[in-house]
């Protein structure tokens, strides 16, 4: 018999590690996208406060704006004070703290809104991949974690010679249930 190239020790030793590596990973996902699932949003059990603005805003002052419509209300002014425009709204700050200034649908006032949230908030909105890159590249080293840590767990259990038939029908009824539940979601 030829000698393997990892042994089952050395396999089993790598599962854990990894699995053990990844475990905030997999609580966060897990307990971020079930709340998700019951409509537990990212600003759930934010501290959310609006200013409604009257007067027009020029294009191209809208950073000066938020920032003196900030000092004037007596608002926390955000770490990061560089304005991006995303799903047309002008937002300053961070995951944690948030300034988005809106126009007002069908009129030139305009709302500003600062929103202070919790740390659910912040980590579902890294769930959603709305950070920086550097929780986007663990998350998918987490991805790829899973899908190898299935795969060799197969492997380590030889594919359950012991039960193959019991086996074999679970995953068949994942199969089969996945494929169900996808098609009746659609």
């Amino acid at each position: 018999m030829a000698k393997k190239i990892i042994s089952n020790k050395t396999w089993m030793q790598v599962h854990l590690y990894v699995s053990l590596f990844f475990i905030p990973m997999a609580l966060i996902y897990a307990i971020t996208g079930s709340l998700y699932i019951f409509d537990i949003r990212q600003n759930a059990g934010a501290e959310i406060k609006e200013v409604r603005i009257q007067a027009p805003i020029q294009k191209g002052s809208e950073r000066e704006a938020m920032l003196r419509i900030l000092q004037e209300n007596k608002l926390e002014i955000p770490s990061n004070t560089e304005v991006r425009f995303f799903k047309g709204s002008h937002s300053m700050g961070t995951l944690k703290y948030q300034v988005l200034l809106t126009q007002d649908k069908n009129s030139p006032n305009y709302t500003l809104r600062a929103i202070d949230r919790n740390w659910y908030g912040v980590l579902l909105l890294l769930h959603k991949a709305a950070g920086k890159y550097y929780f986007d590249i663990l998350a998918v080293g987490f991805s790829i974690a899973l899908v190898l840590l299935y795969l060799s767990g197969l492997f380590l259990t030889a594919f359950c010679k012991r039960d193959r038939k019991g086996s074999s029908i679970a995953i068949i009824l994942g199969i089969l249930v996945t494929t169900l539940a996808v098609y009746l979601s659609i």
